[in-house]
């Protein structure tokens, strides 16, 4: 997902789209005595100033350790970008960003422990990404305490800083007893559901940035140590088993047949079966003109959950073959790309699971690409294909050197939040929200469009990007619509938005004020943030920062708390909340968690987990 526009961004996920370094840092005066600096000029300027297609602004990269930089150009998503760069080289980046490197691999957490003996995880509150298998994002009265009356005495109880972080963008989960999380840096944290400390760590080998999948073993309700199992990918390729209970890993595997593959989106997790999507980096690769592009396929696979043991595997491009050369001289390949970029949805009555996909990297474009696709939970076998748009193919390259752009050059008009599954009376309908604006109801069991409606203009950041919700029979619609791609129709509606769930009629629209001052402030005002909702309200975090609450029935905003200051942590990491984007709202009895910060697209970063928690009412929900 991406943008273009004065401020940043041409075309979707450039050098750094999902977390690059390399391509882009300051322009720098010709004569700068600090080798670093000349390299930049020569290196990195075209990305990173103005932070275009993704990658980290100056500010973002001078929060980082310089450890982390040098392992991003050294063997991690700046790898294809640093070819020309020694090792010498690569420090001296890595020191004019960041200063010296430490060699430093384990964080000293020192009085962030919590004393004591270590409960039980206890049972799940908020198990997953989408709340349910569904992923409607939505929960019924008996599962919250939020309601409008009480959103007066709704306040921060603590933030938590993740150290080193300038993102903070894996969703939380909650039990009765933790709330456990991600980081960028890979570690997982269980903390305390309600004084923050932390019970205890795991370190995954890579950035995590979904939500985890938390499984509970059979047991007895209410038994201690109840076998549970936090199932989730890193930014590698790996998929990972641990204890919800200890920590300790259960099992590892490295899923990635590609060496620029990732996990961007969460685990599924039904009948002892792990569905596992598919996306990858080399959109950014190919920016870089010696790069082949493109071969990478994106698709699914299902694992065994005890296990870890590939049961089937499904593609969304043939295999790419030779295509012309570019004009470097360089193979070209094709087709390519198709990711799916967020969590699969669980059919569990017809025995399916629904994906969305995003463009091909490379020509041709398939038939598969900015898809719904159902696929059977059994064998991966693909049931139908949904393609709302033909021809589209796009990579990093179009925005820059074009060498490796492909000839559809666009629109990149990813469906990246999940299908929602969802029932009006006796009627089920696939619910999908793209990143063109248009929203789709969809027959779960012909894949025949039933309705579909333009609720923005669409665009490289425009449209729906991680997440709508339902709440009864509306369709709870976010959009983004920041400005910048000639594929754009009509004129840009950020903000909220309500659909009638069974005819796809609007409803109302509250578009999000730009209550900024500077320049970069007011071009970052949509939402893009999945939201979350209760038969009441909706919970939807905006670009500028502003976490609010608004009523179902008329839009209506009740509550907003600005998440772009600084915060003092409860673990004493210095702590600054940004941009709010990626993973939504969790609720969870009468508490409310949501990350701030969020380092892409000239955006602002941060680094911290905000525990909010409303007053509860006598008769008020408890977590069970």
């Amino acid at each position: 997902m991406s943008a273009s526009a004065p401020i940043l961004m041409t075309p979707g996920f450039l050098c750094a789209a999902l977390g690059g370094l390399l391509c882009g840092l300051p322009a720098m005066a010709q004569d700068a005595p600090d080798p670093g600096a000349l390299l930049f000029e020569e290196y990195c300027s075209i990305c990173h100033e103005p932070a275009i297609g993704g990658a980290p602004t100056v500010e973002s990269m001078n929060a980082m350790s310089a450890d982390r930089i040098f392992a991003s150009m050294d063997s991690g998503i700046m790898e294809e970008q640093a070819t020309d760069l020694s090792e010498e080289q690569m420090l001296q980046v890595s020191r004019y960003l960041a200063g010296e490197l430490t060699g430093a691999t384990d964080i000293d957490r020192g009085e962030w422990s919590c004393s004591g003996a270590r409960p039980a995880a206890g049972r799940a509150v908020w198990a997953g990404w989408g709340f349910d298998l569904q992923n409607r994002r939505h929960l019924d009265d008996a599962q919250h305490s939020f309601r409008a009356a009480s959103l007066d005495g709704l306040e921060l109880r603590w933030a938590f800083g993740f150290p080193g972080a300038v993102r903070a963008r894996s969703q939380p989960i909650v039990t009765e007893k933790l709330v456990i999380v991600g980081s960028q840096e890979g570690t997982i944290f269980a903390l305390d559901r309600y004084e923050g400390c932390v019970w205890w760590t795991y370190e995954a080998e890579a950035e995590v940035r979904s939500s985890l999948t938390l499984v509970e073993g059979e047991g007895v309700d209410g038994e201690e140590g109840l076998p549970q199992t936090l199932h989730f990918g890193d930014f590698e390729g790996s998929v990972y088993a641990i204890d919800a209970n200890t920590g300790e890993e259960v099992w590892k595997r490295d899923v990635s047949d590609h060496k620029d593959a990732t996990i961007t989106g969460s685990v599924a997790h039904h009948d002892g079966r792990l569905f596992v999507p598919m996306s990858s980096t080399e959109i950014v690769s190919a920016f870089y003109k010696e790069y082949e592009c493109c071969t990478f396929r994106g698709g699914v696979l299902a694992l065994d959950a005890a296990t870890g043991k590939t049961l089937w595997r499904m593609y969304t491009t043939d295999e790419p073959t030779k295509r012309k050369k570019n004009s470097a001289g360089v193979q070209l390949w094709g087709p390519s790309g198709a990711p799916v970029w967020s969590a699969p949805t669980v059919d569990v009555e017809r025995g399916l699971i629904y994906v969305g996909t995003g463009e091909n990297y490379s020509t041709p474009a398939n038939d598969m690409s900015d898809a719904i696709i159902a696929l059977q939970q059994e064998t991966g076998e693909i049931v139908w294909v949904q393609q709302t748009i033909e021809g589209d193919a796009w990579n990093g390259a179009c925005v820059g050197p074009k060498v490796n752009c492909p000839e559809e050059d666009g629109p990149d008009f990813d469906f990246g939040a999940p299908p929602i599954l969802a029932s009006v009376g006796d009627r089920d309908l696939i619910l999908a929200g793209q990143k063109s604006g248009m929203i789709f109801g969809i027959d779960p069991d012909s894949g025949e469009i039933v309705w579909e409606q333009r609720m923005g203009m669409g665009g490289f950041n425009g449209g729906v990007h991680w997440g709508m919700a339902v709440a009864g029979d509306r369709l709870i619609v976010p959009i983004t619509d920041t400005p910048g791609n000639r594929f754009t129709t009509g004129e840009p509606r950020p903000g909220l938005h309500s659909l009638d769930l069974l005819t796809g009629r609007a409803q109302w629209s509250t578009i999000h004020p730009k209550t900024c001052t500077g320049k970069r402030e007011c071009y970052f005002h949509g939402l893009s943030m999945a939201i979350t909702t209760t038969s009441e309200l909706v919970f939807a975090g905006s670009l500028d920062g502003l976490l609010s609450i608004y009523r179902v029935a008329d839009g209506e905003r009740l509550w907003t708390f600005q998440t772009r200051r600084d915060f003092e942590t409860i673990n004493g990491v210095e702590g600054r909340g940004g941009t709010l984007d990626s993973d939504g709202v969790v609720l969870a009895g009468n508490q409310l968690f949501v990350n701030s910060g969020y380092d892409k697209w000239g955006e602002f970063a941060g680094n911290v987990l905000l525990l909010f928690e409303v007053k509860e009412e006598d008769g008020a929900a408890a977590d069970d």
